[in-house]
């Protein structure tokens, strides 16, 4: 579990960070790295292996990471340098496609994927935190009606609740989660 917003993990892995700290950022970048890797080609284990070395660099230069707010979020970091060692691992391998790869990594439809899989990360992020800071049986009404899309009736009748508990479940949940993203937007704005 990732207790504190994108800078402050990356903040404290910066100041040397902990174990906990380093595994926080594997479990938060990973799937956007690998699916990435994914989108581009790699086999599984190819990119696997790929994330796993990626996230590993990271550990090794973010303590020496000077964060310029003028170039850009962390955001825009990672996917520069992992578009950066994904092209040198295909210039390593496949020096005949690397030109081919290089302009792929390039569309409008890799740009857009990659918000997309970074948005999805932080809604993780902050479902996760959600079903900490609520009651269970509030994050799963939650979960009911609005992952599953069941209708409120019936997460009323499996959870043995009101029609308006199940309702009040979706605000309480919706509204940490929506404040959980704001601050997430606004501290990998602010890296320190």
């Amino acid at each position: 579990m990732i207790e504190s917003g994108t800078t402050t993990l990356l903040g404290r892995i910066r100041d040397g960070g902990s174990q906990d700290d380093r595994k926080a950022l594997v479990a938060r970048y990973w799937r956007v790295i690998f699916g990435y890797a994914r989108l581009h080609g790699f086999n599984e284990a190819d990119a696997e292996d790929f994330t796993q070395d990626l996230l590993m660099e990271l550990t090794r230069v973010l303590p020496k990471f000077d964060y310029q707010k003028s170039h850009g979020t962390f955001r825009a970091y990672l996917r520069t340098i992992t578009r950066r060692r994904l092209i040198d691992r295909i210039r390593a391998i496949r020096p005949d496609l690397y030109e081919t790869f290089e302009h792929e990594m390039y569309t409008k439809e890799t740009e857009q994927w990659w918000e997309i899989e970074w948005n999805r990360a932080m809604l993780r992020q902050c479902l996760d935190e959600a079903t900490l800071a609520v009651e269970p049986k509030t994050f799963q009404a939650f979960q009911l009606l609005v992952i599953n899309e069941w209708p409120p009736k019936q997460v009323g009748e499996f959870l043995n609740l009101s029609i308006e508990s199940v309702y009040q479940a979706k605000v309480r949940v919706a509204k940490h989660t929506r404040t959980v993203f704001l601050r997430l937007e606004q501290e990998e704005d602010n890296y320190d």
